[in-house]
């Protein structure tokens, strides 16, 4: 994939991702402790959890298509296979 996914830590659940592929874009996404434990993924950082998510929004969409601000489990809203991505 010719995408680069660039990921900054705002704060300890706060990201900014930007994703540089024809567009340039930037998401702000949030990524609770919930989350972790909902989907019980011990062996990622939260960087490498973004990374994947990016990975499997990118491969449904364009980067200008996904939302600019977000909670990663919002994500399983509109694409239902998205937990089986870490599995």
């Amino acid at each position: 994939m010719s995408d680069q996914i660039k990921i900054d830590n705002l704060s300890g659940s706060e990201f900014l991702v930007t994703v540089t592929a024809d567009h340039i874009t930037t998401h702000q996404v949030t990524l609770d402790e919930d989350f972790l434990n909902n989907v019980n993924i011990k062996n990622l950082s939260k960087e490498q959890i973004i990374h994947k998510s990016f990975l499997f929004l990118l491969s449904k969409e364009t980067n200008i298509s996904i939302l600019k601000k977000f909670n990663i489990e919002v994500i399983a809203s509109y694409f239902p296979d998205f937990y089986n991505h870490f599995n």
